[in-house]
């Protein structure tokens, strides 16, 4: 799994425009899945190229990876909404494959370019999916959108350290204007049902996200996005082998391995916070438009 560079505007190739058909009196189904991949249901391991882990030999496991969806949204080219998820879902994408979130049957058959999702604070009534009580009962306590837990260790001159995190984000973040990747670099904007079949759209949450040292990709390719850890292990001032967001937030960025720009993130814990905001995607490597949410 190669690393994919990002930013907070994800939409930045040209979209592949699908003729918006009238109404055919056809109907089908638009289906929706979530899954974790592989960095959060196995690890994300350590690469020296850091091309497929951590740069600088650091290996991850996450225990829980809980993600609040809500508000799901078909809608066409004028906005007019055919679907929209009712309540809220919350996901542990820890456990292993693709996970049910949402089906909306009988719907007319036709593109529905503008397909949108939140990611925001968990609610006393989200159903489960994967996650438990208790893990609702966090979520709900703390107003987390996204909870991650686990441990990470590397491997020095014999001798292992291991460091464990437990980290809350209360981010609410709207997805819009979805787009599907395509072979050539190409992108769809949305969904297609067909007559009579199930689009399936699995809305993919990325782990590595929230480990790369770029707010936003660098336009020369000799900058690559990579993942790091050590600056987070050192903000364990305390020594007691846990990582906290408090000690995360009172650690100043080195910016000659963080590239906030051009965002004011000065901290590793705001700096975290923001690429909390790029973890939802779309159909893999798809992406979607981030802003607020505020609804």
């Amino acid at each position: 799994m190669k690393i994919m560079s990002t930013s907070l505007r994800l939409a930045t190739s040209l979209a592949l425009l699908l003729p918006l058909a009238c109404d055919s009196g056809g109907r089908g189904t638009a289906r929706f899945t979530t899954w974790g991949e592989a960095y959060i249901e196995d690890e994300i391991p350590a690469d020296p190229k850091g091309e497929t882990g951590f740069l600088d030999g650091w290996v991850l496991t996450y225990d829980k990876f809980l993600v609040a969806f809500h508000a799901i949204t078909v809608a066409d080219d004028d906005g007019h909404v055919a679907a929209r998820m009712a309540g809220s879902r919350l996901v542990d994408n820890t456990i292993v494959g693709r996970k049910e979130l949402v089906a909306f049957h009988d719907l007319p058959a036709r593109a529905y370019r503008r397909v949108g999702y939140q990611i925001k604070p968990a609610l006393a009534d989200s159903a489960l999916v994967g996650a438990t009580k208790a893990d609702r009962a966090l979520m709900v306590a703390g107003g987390y959108s996204i909870y991650v837990a686990g441990s990470v260790t590397k491997l020095t001159g014999g001798a292992t350290t291991s460091k464990a995190f437990h980290w809350g984000f209360t981010t609410a973040t709207q997805y819009e204007d979805c787009l599907q990747p395509q072979a050539g670099g190409q992108t769809i904007e949305g969904i297609v049902v067909t007559n009579e079949g199930t689009d399936t759209t699995e809305l993919t949450t990325h782990g590595d996200h929230f480990f790369y040292d770029r707010l936003k990709a660098s336009a020369d390719p000799a900058q690559p996005t990579s993942l790091r850890f050590d600056e987070k292990a050192a903000a364990d001032q305390d020594g007691d082998g846990e990582i906290t967001l408090e000690e995360l937030t009172v650690m100043a960025i080195d910016v000659t391995r963080y590239d906030p720009s051009p965002f004011a993130t000065p901290t590793l814990g705001s700096f975290m916070t923001a690429l909390a905001r790029t973890v939802g995607h779309f159909r893999g490597e798809g992406e979607c438009a981030i802003t607020a949410a505020t609804d």
